[in-house]
């Protein structure tokens, strides 16, 4: 009986890498694309999730809650890409977030913070949360004059792009 090989030949292994290497050439740019989406989304996630935590605790405290960009963790600032803090009107921080370089959080309203009253409301506060990427609008959060907190639709991200220009 003749003696068979058990292994694979060179030109075995340069097709198997051939190939391999053409999926991945075409997966890392679809990988790319996944990780900014999910950083995107943790972002509208957390911008969220900080704007239910103060309009909570200005109902259960009852007391005026303020939430302003910062950029040195210490005082307020227009400036929110670097991050915020959570403060009551005495000046206690409640909550303290800082963002990564880069971020491209941006707020308008008609104040450079957002204030909620005693009963949830943010009267004088209103404005949105958004978010550029690629000159679109990714995303916003809508906070209204009543505090209500919602994230926008498609169309009104489409019909917002000038906010990105």
């Amino acid at each position: 009986m003749a003696n068979r090989s058990q292994g694979f030949t060179l030109i075995d292994l340069v097709v198997t890498l051939s190939i391999l290497s053409i999926v991945v050439a075409i997966a890392i740019p679809a990988l790319g694309n996944m990780i900014e989406k999910s950083r995107q989304e943790a972002l509208k996630d957390e911008v969220e999730s900080t704007l239910h935590n103060a309009r909570t605790q200005a109902v259960l405290r009852r007391h005026t809650i303020e939430i302003c960009g910062s950029g040195d963790g210490e005082t307020c600032s227009a400036n929110w890409a670097d991050g915020w803090l959570v403060r009551t009107t005495a000046g206690q921080i409640l909550q303290l977030t800082q963002l990564p370089h880069h971020s491209e959080l941006s707020w308008t309203g008609f104040s450079e913070s957002i204030r909620f009253r005693d009963n949830g409301a943010s009267p004088a506060s209103n404005g949105r949360f958004y978010q550029c990427h690629g000159g679109q609008v990714a995303w916003q959060v809508v906070v209204s004059r009543q505090g209500r907190i919602r994230q926008a639709s498609e169309t009104e991200n489409a019909a917002q792009a000038d906010l990105c220009q």
